[in-house]
């Protein structure tokens, strides 16, 4: 039986993050950056169900992230609710604040809709980095404490040790892919296809254009929300630059380099970006360059992103395989 390339990549990307523990156990410098990468694929998978299916450029996504970060935060360290509870705070209050923005925004034209979500994420931003009181400002909130440890008989996961978080981001990020993977083999998966190729057509199919629109929006800024406060709890401490414009756009860069519109579009996207510029620090300033370089590469030679290139090699290999069959 021939796999697909989206199921067979995300077999070994989870094979891959299963394991990463184990292999890497020794080196907590590349289990901090896997778990960096990701804290983004979260919010990076929301988005690729908001462009690459949907067909919807958000430029304020990180924004949203914000709120959930900052709402989870605010749970766990001043009304001292757990883990979950507070993570479902957050996610709820992104997704609230997404069908608000999202009610009278999506009916605008797509170029519209862009400078509006831009214009979003920038009006959360001046929110969290004035709102003193509330946010901590410019400074930010520091000591944000971890989640509590599961004790399971003698086996004891200490989420405040690097190990134990990457474990909790994992299984989370494994969840919100198992998500996306459900919604885009679904009904309603298909008909946010549909609207991506043809929102006339769609409409004229019996598609609810607003409504799925909407849902998508919801949905895609919860998912925001929740990578906004894995993020935070990692880092233990939130700041607005950790949700202003550039990591907006950033957001988007990591989808379209992965691949908008592949299941594991975010995953490689998130991973290349993050891990990258990070391995290259041996090259001190000239890091930058390399990098920037490497995406002019990748953007020449790969339009599709990386997931793009090696769908197309993915399938000249089984095709061979196939033929070398038939003819034997």
């Amino acid at each position: 039986m021939k796999l697909s390339f989206s199921t067979a990549a995300a077999i070994v990307i989870l094979a891959f993050g299963a394991l990463a523990p184990f292999i890497f156990g020794g080196q907590p410098y590349i289990l901090y950056v896997l778990t960096l990468a990701l804290c983004y694929t979260i919010p990076a998978i929301g988005v690729n169900i908001l462009y690459g299916y949907t067909g919807l450029v958000s430029l304020g996504h990180m924004g949203f992230a914000g709120v959930g970060a900052y709402t989870t935060a605010l749970l766990m360290k001043d009304v001292g609710l757990p883990f979950v509870p507070s993570l479902f705070g957050g996610m709820f209050a992104a997704g609230f604040l997404g069908f608000l923005v999202g009610i009278p925004c999506l009916r605008l034209r797509s170029h519209y809709f862009i400078i509006v979500t831009l214009a979003v994420g920038m009006i959360l931003y001046t929110l969290f980095n004035n709102l003193d009181g509330l946010t901590g400002g410019a400074e930010g909130l520091p000591g944000i404490p971890r989640p509590g440890n599961i004790e399971i008989g003698s086996f004891v996961l200490d989420f405040r040790s690097l190990t134990g978080f990457y474990v909790l981001t994992f299984i989370i990020a494994a969840l919100t892919f198992g998500l996306q993977y459900i919604l885009v083999r679904s009904d309603f998966g298909r008909s946010l296809s549909s609207l991506r190729q043809d929102e006339s057509l769609a409409a004229a199919r019996g598609v609810n254009v607003f409504g799925h629109k909407l849902a998508a929006f919801v949905l895609s800024t919860a998912i925001a929300g929740v990578g906004g406060a894995m993020k935070v709890l990692f880092l233990r401490a939130a700041a607005p630059l950790s949700f202003d414009m550039h990591e907006s756009i950033n957001l988007m860069m990591m989808l379209i380099l992965g691949g908008a519109g592949y299941l594991v579009g975010p995953v490689i996207g998130a991973i290349t970006f993050i891990a990258l510029p990070e391995f290259l620090r041996i090259a001190a300033e000239m890091r930058l360059i390399f990098f920037g370089f490497v995406l002019l590469i990748l953007a020449r030679f790969a339009p599709r992103g990386i997931c793009g290139a090696a769908e197309a090699a993915y399938r000249k290999l089984t095709d061979k395989e196939a033929n070398v069959v038939r003819y034997t």
